[in-house]
């Protein structure tokens, strides 16, 4: 393959004929490094553009977020003073990534409450999760209402507008779903601005459609020419004059940088290899309750496999809709999930606590496949922020103590690991927190900005 004007010009550098004083002279680490990246990255070789261009989407930023309704059982959610971040019986799940998860208490959801604003306190948690507002006044009946959408651009539709969490992407977001049918607003967790929701996709066949295309079986979807060959054997013959120019003590610097660059191919190749396939998802079936298990493990792996396709890097999943009238007969009972969430009885407590649990373990599968796929010295997970909320604290329709969880760390920006009790602050001081773990510090408020009054500092690593 014949090599370019400027690679042959960058390593004219170490033609050292009838240059005698350059004998005595070794040449510096810095030319030999320079000189080799310049030249190597130079190459017009397609295996190298693509894999660079692959690093690169594979360590942005990713922003992903699930919401599930009627709260919690408090007691059983969040780990008592100075524990582990998985202590309590409904984290437990989550205990293989509990170095990477931090839980929050105290962060309430005040933008959307108050009599003064319109809708029920389902409608409202849904809408407000994201956006740190409220319900618009509307003709919508039912939860609480009349009321409208909600009245503020979302959390994932505000990243989505940044060119690092949407360029070259094929979705600036997606927004998946289960079981979310019912009336307007109970439906919608993402905004793209005041009175515009972003419908969720409940269907995985119909979503895999979209993301994916009509393809069966599984196919490796990204464009990346996978060749055993090194960028560096193209330039094999350069390389050994070189080291024949070298004195000795110069040969293991240039022998570490050249292994380095072989080694950040292999991550590379690896990568592309092991996260970009999507499997056949098999013919359509209706959804059933007794079903929801089995179409809730194909909405995560097309939401994780979107992602590790780098197709989106903004992406909602939302349980059910605002008041879920899901039943869960796979666990033993067939009581509807809002009902259950107003306890009546210790029984209604054991049962609330296992939808909870079971919730959490979807979401430590969905952990597992993040955390599993490596980005250099991180992982997917690592360079994400999964943001886990529940709308309400409890099913009395409390705003109090929303059980909110964090995985991931924005790629160390976040501190995580840890139990923290905030003691009442408003949901949209976190908002922005992750909005400034993104890069976004120019930004002071998100959300009505009322019921904002500025970032966790706890949560930010300085």
């Amino acid at each position: 393959m014949a090599q370019s004007s400027k690679y042959k010009t960058d390593f004219s550098q170490y033609d050292l004929k009838n240059r005698a004083s350059q004998l005595k002279t070794p040449i510096s680490r810095r030319s030999i490094l320079r000189g080799i990246s310049t030249g190597t990255l130079a190459l017009a070789l397609p295996v190298w553009r693509n894999l660079e261009a692959q690093v690169s989407s594979a360590n942005s930023s990713r922003f992903i977020s699930f919401f599930y309704s009627n709260g919690t059982v408090k007691a059983k959610f969040f780990p008592s003073s100075g524990s582990s971040v998985t202590s309590s019986e409904i984290l437990s799940p989550l205990s293989p990534y509990s170095n990477k998860i931090s839980v929050c208490k105290g962060i309430d959801l005040d933008s959307s409450g108050g009599s003064n604003k319109p809708g029920g306190p389902h409608a409202t948690a849904a809408a407000a999760m994201l956006s740190g507002g409220w319900l618009l006044p509307g003709n919508f009946t039912g939860a609480g209402c009349p009321c409208g959408y909600g009245n503020r651009i979302t959390l994932d539709q505000e990243l989505a507008k940044y060119d690092e969490f949407s360029k070259n992407t094929a979705f600036k977001s997606l927004e998946f779903g289960l079981n979310i049918r019912g009336q307007e607003p109970l439906r919608y967790m993402s905004y793209r601005a005041s009175g515009e929701p972003n419908p969720a996709v409940d269907n995985p066949w119909r979503m895999f459609k979209r993301v994916f295309g009509n393809f069966t079986g599984e196919k490796t979807t990204t464009t990346i020419d996978l060749s055993e060959k090194s960028v560096l054997d193209y330039i094999s013959n350069e390389l050994n004059t070189l080291k024949n120019r070298l004195p000795s003590d110069d040969l293991p610097r240039l022998e570490a940088h050249l292994t380095h660059i072989r080694d950040i191919e292999k991550q590379m190749t690896t990568l592309a290899r092991q996260t970009c396939t999507v499997s056949d998802i098999g013919s359509e079936k209706k959804f059933a309750d007794e079903l929801f298990p089995q179409f809730a493990k194909i909405q995560l792996d097309l939401m994780f496999q979107a992602h590790a396709c780098d197709l989106t890097r903004v992406s909602t999943f939302m349980w059910s809709n605002a008041n879920s009238w899901q039943r869960f007969p796979w666990l033993g009972f067939n009581d509807q999930h809002h009902d259950i969430s107003h306890v009546k009885s210790n029984a209604d407590t054991d049962k609330l606590t296992k939808i909870n649990k079971w919730y959490t373990e979807q979401l430590g599968y969905f952990l597992g496949l993040l955390n599993s796929v490596k980005e250099g010295d991180k992982t997917m997970l690592d360079n994400s922020v999964v943001l886990s909320g529940a709308g309400i604290g409890e099913g009395n329709h409390t705003l109090k103590d929303i059980p909110w969880l964090i995985a991931g760390s924005a790629s160390n920006k976040l501190n995580s690991g840890k139990v923290y009790d905030f003691n009442g602050i408003p949901h949209n001081n976190l908002l922005l927190t992750i909005l400034h773990a993104f890069g976004k510090t120019d930004k002071k408020t998100f959300g009505a900005p009322e019921n904002c009054t500025g970032t966790i500092p706890q949560l930010l690593k300085v």
